[in-house]
């Protein structure tokens, strides 16, 4: 799912992104604690299967909100189902100005074993709903 501000233009404006490693990074942080937030805001945030229960789905808006720049991209991917507040985290993105402009089903190599050493068994044990779980 890829939500932009409302202010983004129809175009595809990823593809225009600079994704040289000088300019990205992987940061782990506090929803609740802006303190851990970089200090400037960001052209784009990833994220992945943030949403479990639906009472987090404030707390995931504000992050999102507070680390782009006003013109930033989302890009979120989570199972198209079971996941209890992912629903009512779209709608709160909708309503807060964001729009859906991309949503499409991951392919089925996103779902290959994802271990180096390749065992099944250790991947099934880790990962068993990759397989069978349709991916947005």
């Amino acid at each position: 799912i890829s939500l932009n501000g409302d202010r983004f233009e129809e175009k595809d404006n990823l593809s225009r992104a600079d994704f040289s490693t000088e300019r990205v990074h992987a940061s782990a942080i506090d929803w609740d604690d802006e303190s851990t937030w970089p200090n400037e805001k960001l052209d784009i945030v990833i994220g992945s299967d943030l949403i479990y229960q639906s009472t987090i789905v404030p707390l995931l808006h504000k992050a999102v909100q507070g680390l782009l720049k006003e013109d930033g991209i989302f890009l979120y991917v989570a199972p198209d189902d079971g996941r209890d507040g992912l629903p009512e985290f779209i709608e709160t993105m909708k309503s807060q100005g964001f729009r859906c402009v991309s949503q499409v089903v991951a392919p089925g190599s996103y779902k290959a074993n994802p271990l180096s050493n390749r065992d099944e068994e250790e991947a099934f044990l880790h990962f068993h709903e990759l397989a069978s779980t349709t991916y947005v």
